[in-house]
């Protein structure tokens, strides 16, 4: 199935994914090709995009997941991948932030830790 993770500035990922899994208010969710149709909020989480060259790994902000026939669109306010993330910049920033932005950055030191 094709999928797209984009933000308002950038398309982090546009390729083919075996199985998308990301984090709604209501839990953790799986997607694979010939899932029903979707619309799900997303929430600041871990998202994971599994290929068939290995799995890719994300820090989401809030936003959408739209799954329709073959395809996977991710709107998201903000997002880094796993290997980019700078854990010192991070847990200098958590120190001032609130709500959402805080539960961003927690996400990304918790996959900084993961990957580094």
């Amino acid at each position: 199935m094709h999928c797209e993770l984009r933000t308002p500035e950038k398309t982090l990922f546009a390729g083919e994914a075996r199985m998308v899994v990301a984090r709604s208010p209501g839990g953790e969710f799986g997607v694979m090709d010939g899932h029903a149709p979707l619309l799900a909020a997303l929430r600041p989480s871990l998202l994971r995009i599994k290929t068939s060259d290995g799995e890719m790994a994300f820090a989401v902000a809030t936003g959408l997941m739209r799954v329709g026939k073959d395809e996977v669109s991710i709107l998201v306010q903000n997002a880094v991948r796993g290997d980019a993330v700078d854990v010192a910049s991070v847990r200098a920033r958590i120190g001032n932030a609130t709500g959402e932005e805080l539960a961003f950055l927690q996400v990304q030191e918790q996959l900084g830790g993961i990957d580094g």
